[in-house]
């Protein structure tokens, strides 16, 4: 809600012409539109109502008057108010400074809307939970009431029961303002599927990455386990140890294949007891290795029938 300061001249004749036709017994709000006209929402009647900025219709005003009318006696709020009997005395002097006591307290309260419903849209979004603003609402009505009972000069003394009805006729006029719970419950639900919409593809990802991860880390596992027994057994035929050397092989380039960073984080998942299981088993792997070369290079040497001192000099040499 905007301050008054920011309407036009027409338009504050509007809103004062709203306050003094409704009193404080029938909640009303009102907003500047995207045109700049002037848009009336009161309590009980169905549709809104608009009104110009700078009307070059002088009837403008009337012709405006005369529709708030005919909707208020539509939806039989008038004709609820011209049927309470008028009191006199002492009686209708007390009501009407409650009426004038809860129309400052309104007023008071419509320069503050739009800061009272970001407060109120921020604390719904950080608790997640609107179970506490009703009470909230209430705490600023009591707080505008004692500030409007200190700052009136004269005033009869009000009984509990007249205040409670006072702060209630308030908190009226306040949540009709004020954005209603169910909008809240809406805000809510739509930014936690704003919120599932985007995590969802991240988890999709993430446990594509982790099944690939763990697959990755069985067939390790698997590796790791019957790598050692079938080092550590010696096979009768030297054909089966060349089928089984050839099989570890396309085992080890397929891992060696994957990027450091992928490698590193499979091996990361292994537990000390296998890690230090595969570290045994590539020296021995390595050892073997060193064996079969050696006896590779006497072979050669045998086939070539090479003197072993030239080779000895010409290691030396280099």
């Amino acid at each position: 809600m905007c301050k008054q300061t920011n309407y036009s001249k027409y338009q504050k004749r509007v809103i004062k012409f709203l306050n003094d036709l409704l009193g404080a017994d029938t909640p009303f709000t009102y907003e500047r539109a995207n045109n700049n006209h002037l848009k009336v929402l009161i309590d009980g009647v169905t549709k809104p109502l608009f009104t110009g900025s700078t009307p070059s219709d002088c009837k403008s005003i009337n012709n405006f008057m005369a529709e708030v009318k005919r909707e208020l006696k539509a939806s039989k709020k008038e004709e609820s108010k011209l049927s309470q009997p008028e009191k006199t005395g002492v009686v209708s002097a007390v009501t009407l400074s409650n009426d004038k006591l809860i129309q400052n307290c309104v007023k008071s309260l419509r320069t503050r809307i739009t800061v009272l419903k970001e407060q109120e849209k921020e604390s719904v979004l950080n608790n997640k939970c609107i179970n506490g603003l009703n009470l909230k609402r209430i705490e600023i009505v009591k707080h505008s009431v004692s500030l409007a009972l200190q700052a009136r000069k004269q005033g009869t003394y009000l009984k509990p029961k007249e205040l409670r009805t006072i702060e209630g006729m308030v908190h009226n006029h306040l949540n009709f303002m004020l954005p209603s719970m169910a909008y809240y419950a809406e805000l809510l639900n739509s930014t936690s599927k704003d919120k599932l919409a985007k995590v969802q593809p991240n988890k999709q990802q993430a446990s594509v990455h982790n099944e690939s991860n763990k697959n990755n880390v069985i067939s390790l596992e698997d590796k790791t386990q019957h790598a050692p027994k079938k080092l550590a057994k010696k096979p009768k035929q030297p054909v089966s140890n060349k089928n089984m050397n050839t099989k570890n092989s396309n085992s080890a380039t397929e891992l060696m294949a994957m990027s450091a960073n992928n490698r590193v984080s499979l091996l990361r998942n292994l537990t000390k007891a296998q890690a230090l299981m595969l570290i045994d088993d590539i020296n021995q792997a390595m050892a073997a290795n060193r064996e079969e070369d050696i006896e590779a290079v006497i072979a050669l040497i045998r086939d070539k029938d090479l003197p072993l001192d030239a080779i000895i000099s010409r290691m030396e040499a280099a």
